[in-house]
């Protein structure tokens, strides 16, 4: 894979996708013991460290100006212990952290645990995975493949408007047109479109399809997309000619101004990491004016997620 060299002045990124974590203090079961449905999304995982910190982050994105980053919880068996910890990460930060805390829209506390994320400065959003491959069983992340349409999970989204809380639905692309109709309930609410929609079908008519549903969510005004985990689309040895096409067809549809890069580190780091990815991620937008790429690599992100 070839890759430009770095160019003389350091970009200036907010970091849409990243996590950090100590497994020694919050456990996350998958780095203890072998996950299939883990492994499934990633592929071999056994050489991610069990503890990735910023200090780790910074010497691997050296190349950039970070500005913020956007820290995302990482399926810890406790989510409100590893929330209120990295909280404190965030205060002790030197770099500027906006959180995105893991959430269960029929979780019967729900209310309960929105006000424990409202109490946490840093938390400007939630996500719940709702991802189901009704081809594949292990990559099946929701608890039931109906979710999307089920009144009573709709209902706990309406919860977020008195927390100020965005909400990062995760999906796959065979499930857009549900989530097209749960965006459309909630026009007064922010979502975050993951993973580039997440596409399974990767051939002419998977493209075909995937551009097909996205040109009826770009229209909801109340959608930003997330540009990262592409290794998690495409495979470890994902290269340019076959990422760049759906990039840019992601972004003629939402526009700059609704698009976001992240780095998905240390998942990333399963791939070719993060100098060869922001690389990549520059060529692919080489053709946009100095202030579009400003937006998308760092502008949205900051205003999307209030990173303070």
């Amino acid at each position: 894979m070839n890759h430009p060299s770095t160019p003389s002045h350091r970009l200036r990124i907010v970091d849409a996708h990243v996590h950090f974590y100590d497994s020694d203090v919050n456990r996350h079961g998958f780095l203890h013991q072998k996950d299939d449905v883990y492994e499934a999304l990633v592929g071999d995982y056994s050489s991610l460290p069990k503890i990735y910190l910023l200090d780790g982050y910074l010497k691997q994105s050296q190349s950039c100006q970070v500005d913020g980053i956007i820290w995302h919880e990482y399926l810890s068996d406790d989510a409100l212990k590893e929330a209120r910890w990295a909280q404190h990460l965030a205060q002790a930060s030197a770099v500027p952290l906006a959180m995105v805390a893991l959430v269960d829209f029929l979780a019967p506390r729900l209310e309960e645990r929105l006000e424990v994320y409202r109490s946490l400065p840093n938390v400007t959003a939630v996500r719940e995975h709702l991802g189901w491959d009704g081809a594949n069983p292990l990559k099946r992340f929701a608890k039931r493949s109906d979710l999307l349409s089920d009144p009573a999970w709709q209902r706990g989204i309406a919860h977020l408007r008195d927390h100020d809380l965005k909400c990062g639905l995760e999906v796959f692309a065979p499930q857009l047109p549900d989530l097209l109709k749960v965006v459309r309930l909630y026009p007064d609410i922010g979502f975050t479109l993951a993973v580039l929609a997440w596409p399974l079908d990767l051939g002419p008519q998977g493209f075909a399809q995937w551009k097909q549903d996205l040109s009826e969510l770009c229209r909801c005004d109340n959608v930003c997309a997330d540009i990262s985990a592409i290794e998690c689309i495409f495979g470890m040895g994902w290269t340019l000619a076959q990422v760049s096409p759906w990039v840019k067809a992601l972004i003629e549809m939402f526009g700059p101004n609704r698009c976001m890069f992240g780095s998905h580190l240390p998942i990333a780091n399963l791939s070719y990491g993060f100098e060869p990815l922001y690389d990549a991620y520059q060529q692919m937008v080489a053709g946009f004016s100095e202030n579009e790429r400003d937006q998308m690599f760092r502008g949205v992100a900051m205003d999307w997620f209030r990173v303070r």
